[in-house]
């Protein structure tokens, strides 16, 4: 099997992770038109139940990938394939007892959680989804093993393919049967494009047998089992616990937004806001973020291990001056021109413009506290960030039980919650990496030049969109210019200042 270097793997997962975001960003447009926004509140509603379970098991395809390149390393092919089999039990056990648990519990999840019972059909509608996409998280942990990135990358992107078509299609067909019904329809997709995605896997699978002989001394699969779950069970706790913050607001959100006097309809409908329009926009820089942290760790990880103190600090300057230069751009954009990109993306449905101005301010922290997290888990750190999340649910609940229920405040509070909550976080998480490793962040270089290169852009960008509609009348045009324009008066601005070089970039994507 053909192995890929690490930063060309991670290059490769990346670019893949960006086209199934804009897939999926694309997606709610036609979705906003059919089901509308309480369609769309109900369709995402369901969502964060269904990552928090997966979550819960996402430490397995980690410990299989580690476990299949540790044993591959020594020849030990056999017991690599083992490690596969027994974690593939594993998963489709977890998977399995998921889709039960939502199927047979589904009114009861529907009372607990406070849900507008109207959510009954998309909960059905992803029920499987856990049992497809742990299988499916299996054998892509099988190829990262081998640092094979291409299939799971090309999987990830025909998942995401197959469940726009599946789910809009299925929309359109059900929508005389109800916007709850058609919202079903839209969650089926999920499932839909898990198993095709799978499928396709497979197939590579079944191409690229691992062979090796019977004669090899391999551990018992009870062994092996425990190995994974002790390697699986931190990372899952820290995926789990990230993905409470999604989690806490579709439990309290509605129920709150009710008690300040909303009905059903209109708690959902402003849910819809939050989640499935600025949630969506705001998205598409934080998977930049997770690939720029994929590519910086692995420098971190490896000075850290040769005790190369001077290195480990620079890299460590390195990515946090990545992180704000990819995080002020993209945010300060998003805030500057959210009416118009929400106008732009949803074709005059713009309402929820101002919780994605909240939410562009809270990406930053979150792009922030990814970046401490890679650093803290690359130095063996890894329940430090753990610690800094739970502190970050605990503020969020506070926040939404105290001010969600005030009437003038309502949604906003819980896009205020966000992003206070993740602002400690950041704050947590960068203070414990210069406690531990000792660096000093310079914040002229690290803070102050990219605000002034921002700067210089989002005043650019506002009068070149201002300018161009009024010359066209056209938003789509306007904003669209603004944005490439401004993207390359960025980066200027930032060889101008001096705070990026092409030197530096060469010095974090190095190949090790």
């Amino acid at each position: 099997m053909q192995k890929k270097s690490l930063i060309k793997g991670t290059l490769i997962l990346a670019i893949s992770g960006i086209i199934a975001k804009f897939l999926g960003f694309f997606f709610r447009i036609p979705l906003i038109y059919m089901i509308g926004e309480e369609g769309i509140g109900l369709y995402q509603l369901t969502y964060p139940l269904y990552t928090f379970l997966l979550a819960l098991a996402s430490g397995i395809p980690t410990a299989i990938s580690k476990m299949i390149s540790e044993r591959m390393a020594v020849n030990k092919s056999r017991e690599a394939f083992r490690v596969f089999r027994v974690a593939l039990v594993t998963l489709v056990v977890f998977g399995g007892i998921s889709t039960l648990f939502i199927i047979i519990f589904s009114s009861e999840i529907i009372k607990m959680f406070q849900w507008n019972r109207d959510v009954y059909y998309s909960l059905l509608g992803i029920a499987l989804a856990p049992l497809f996409t742990s299988i499916l998280s299996a054998y892509r942990g099988y190829f990262q093993g081998f640092q094979y990135m291409t299939p799971p990358a090309v999987s990830q992107v025909i998942e995401q393919i197959t469940r726009v078509v599946v789910g809009v299609g299925l929309a359109s067909l059900l929508l005389s049967q109800g916007i709850q019904v058609a919202a079903g329809g839209a969650s089926f997709g999920a499932v839909a494009g898990a198993i095709v995605g799978l499928l396709f896997l497979i197939y590579f699978f079944s191409k690229n047998k691992l062979s090796y002989s019977q004669n090899q001394e391999c551990a018992s699969p009870y062994s092996i089992f425990k190995q994974i779950i002790k390697i699986a069970v931190p990372i899952s706790i820290g995926h789990a616990i990230g993905s409470v913050m999604a989690l806490i607001d579709s439990m309290m959100v509605p129920g709150l937004l009710r008690s300040a006097g909303y009905n059903y309809q209109m708690a959902t409908i402003l849910y819809g806001q939050l989640t499935g329009k600025a949630f969506v926009l705001i998205n598409v820089p934080l998977t930049l973020s997770v690939a720029l942290a994929q590519c910086i760790v692995p420098a971190i990880s490896e000075s850290f291990a040769l005790n190369n103190i001077k290195k480990l600090k620079r890299n460590v300057l390195a990515a946090f001056k990545l992180a704000i230069i990819l995080a002020l751009p993209c945010c300060a954009g998003l805030y500057a021109l959210a009416k118009p990109i929400l106008t732009f993306v949803f074709q005059g449905r713009n309402d929820g413009w101002q919780l994605m101005q909240i939410l562009s301010i809270a990406a930053i922290f979150i792009i922030i506290a990814q970046t401490a997290t890679g650093i803290l888990n690359g130095i063996g750190k890894t329940i430090l960030p753990v610690i800094a999340m739970i502190v970050g649910c605990i503020i969020k609940i506070l926040i939404s039980i105290v001010f969600i229920p005030i009437p003038s405040l309502n949604i906003s509070a819980a896009a205020y919650g966000t992003l206070f909550a993740y602002g400690i976080v950041a704050l947590l998480d960068v203070t414990m990496v210069i406690r531990y490793l000792r660096v000093k962040i310079n914040i002229k270089e690290v803070v102050i030049s990219p605000i002034i290169c921002t700067i210089v852009m989002i005043f650019s960008v506002v009068i070149i969109y201002v300018n161009m509609y009024n010359l066209t009348s056209k938003n789509s045009l306007a904003v669209t210019a603004s944005i490439f324009l401004g993207a390359i008066l960025y980066f200027i601005m930032l060889l101008i200042t001096k705070t990026m070089s092409i030197k530096d970039i060469r010095e974090i994507l190095k190949k090790r």
